[in-house]
Formats: structure tokens, sequence, C-alpha cells
């Protein structure tokens, strides 16, 4: 848990920006991107999106809260998300997941993958701009 609890506003509005905000999120970072991503940023919006599934499969068993839709790409289940960190109360983010792991843990470990993922692509996106 974090110092200072977040309430789930707080933790959606963090990971909304981080994921489309206009400066330093994924967004941002893949319209860097010119024309067709390199198998690098296809590999990170993959494994991204797969740890969305993942995480929040782990949070509905949990909480008992609905899990993402299945068909949903990155940016359809950032969107998703977003809602659903709003849907939680403030008991669900204490929920233990695993011993010592609280459901506020694991979408703050999420935000930071998330913000890490989008300076990466980034990166990729700023070495294609100066080639």
């Amino acid at each position: 848990m974090s110092a200072v609890p977040l309430s789930p506003l707080d933790l959606a509005r963090l990971l909304e920006d981080a994921q489309g905000g206009t400066r330093h999120s994924v967004r941002a970072a893949l319209a860097l991107v010119d024309g067709q991503p390199s198998p690098r940023v296809a590999a990170l919006v993959s494994r991204l999106t797969a740890s969305k599934r993942a995480l929040w499969g782990r949070i509905a068993d949990a909480t008992g809260t609905p899990p993402p839709p299945g068909d949903a790409g990155l940016t359809r289940l950032a969107e998703w998300e977003g809602g659903a960190v709003r849907s939680l109360t403030a008991e669900q983010l204490r929920v233990g997941v695993e011993p010592g792991v609280t459901v506020e843990a694991l979408l703050l470990g999420h935000l930071r993958e998330v913000v890490w993922t989008a300076g990466v692509i980034s990166s990729y996106g700023e070495q294609g701009r100066m080639a």
C-alpha cells in the first residue's frame, strides 16, 4: 500500500493519464512512431495488453468485479480500465491479492509499468524520427 492511500478516483486519473494523456503517455509515445511500428514496439504493446488482462483477472478474482472484455485491444482495454478502477471501493483497494499485496499495490505497480512502457516506446519513436 502507498504511504498515503489513494482513492479509486486518484488511481483512475493516474492510469488514464499514463495511458492516454497528451504528454508522456503510451498514446503520445505511439504517436511518435512513424508508419508501421517496429517489432519491438509491437511487442511492448502486446506485453502491456497481456499485462492489463492478467492484472484485471487477478483483481476480478479478489474483488468479485467483472473481468476485462476478452476482445479488447490496448486502447479499448485502457478505456475500460479507467471505469473499472472508478467502480472499485476504498475497501476493495485494500483487499489482499496475495500475502502483503493489495489491489492498490497491484494498481500502483501497473501504473509504473504503463509509464515505463510509454518511455521505452517513446525512445523508439524518437530514434525513428532522427534516422
